[in-house]
Formats: structure tokens, sequence, C-alpha cells
């Protein structure tokens, strides 16, 4: 790594048969490469869409919001990486909090759950590339990708932040 990259660090954690996940883009050092727009769009729609989270929210409404967001500030979304409830386990229901809205899905936010919101906002690329190390993800169209990301405890009012931190993720 070197000064100006685009750094992601996507972290699950288990503590007593529960699990929480959390992530944030950064850029190392100074800003050469000009990425702190597109990381800075990537964590405030992340705050967005999380602070419209309720009980009852449609799922897909919290697509459309990140969709529309990221669009209103020049970026794109990755279409094939999503949220989930994260709970007993480290992906559970609901599956597929996505980055974009899908109008035939009328599943919704329960209350006293809890899920891993996240955002993945990109400058050029809608698709995620798995490469044949089996690991590593890339853009279809290239550019550089973000992704910011909270677990959170759904309620009637406003959501818990359970990954809150003083940190880059804020």
């Amino acid at each position: 790594m070197k000064e100006g990259d685009l750094v992601n660090i996507d972290v699950s954690a288990e503590l007593n048969g529960f699990w929480a996940n959390n992530g944030g883009s950064f850029v190392l050092g100074k800003d050469i490469h000009n990425h702190q727009p597109l990381v800075d769009a990537s964590r405030d729609i992340l705050h967005k869409a999380i602070h419209s989270i309720k009980g009852g929210v449609k799922i897909s409404d919290i697509g459309y919001l990140i969709e529309t967001e990221a669009k209103k500030s020049g970026f794109k979304v990755i279409k094939n990486l999503a949220g989930h409830g994260v709970g007993r386990s480290l992906h559970e229901a609901p599956e597929d909090i996505l980055n974009y809205r899908v109008k035939t899905n009328r599943e919704r936010f329960r209350k006293n759950t809890t899920v891993a919101v996240e955002t993945f906002i990109s400058t050029q690329s809608t698709v995620a590339v798995q490469l044949n190390d089996g690991w590593t993800l890339v853009g279809n169209r290239g550019g550089y990708v973000t992704q910011h990301e909270h677990t959170i405890l759904i309620t009637e009012g406003e959501p818990v932040i359970l990954t809150q931190s003083n940190g880059i993720w804020g």
C-alpha cells in the first residue's frame, strides 16, 4: 500500500453467539487521487439510509434512497453486493438489502431485529466480479468502489448503531 491508495476494511466479529459486521473505506494518507468525494458519499449515504430505517419500512425503499443519493453525487451502485440480516449467524434474513430498488420486493424491516446495512458506491461499475484468487473483487467497468457498513438494531424510531466508533467509520 502507498500514499493515496483507496483502502477498505470489512470486519465480522462474534461474541457470545452473536455476530456483528462493520466496514469502511478510506484514503491512505494524502488524497492525491481525489478518492475522498467517493469515500464521503459512501459514508454519508450509509448514515442517511440507516436513519431512514425503522420497523415497517420497505427494504426496497432503502435501496432506492441509496441509489438516488449515489446518482445525485455523480456515482453508481454495485448491484450484486448487499447488506443482510445478522445475529446468531453472520448472514441471516433478510438476505438482500440491496443498494437499489426492486419494485417487486415487498419485504419490510422488522422491529427488534438486527441487520448489517452496507453501501457499495462506485465511480464507473455496477457489478462486482470475483478474480481467480477467489477473494478479490473488481468492478466490471473499472473505476473505484467504496463500502461502508454498520450493524444496527431496528426499533420503532431511531435505529441503534451497534458498531458505532469514534474512528474513520464515524
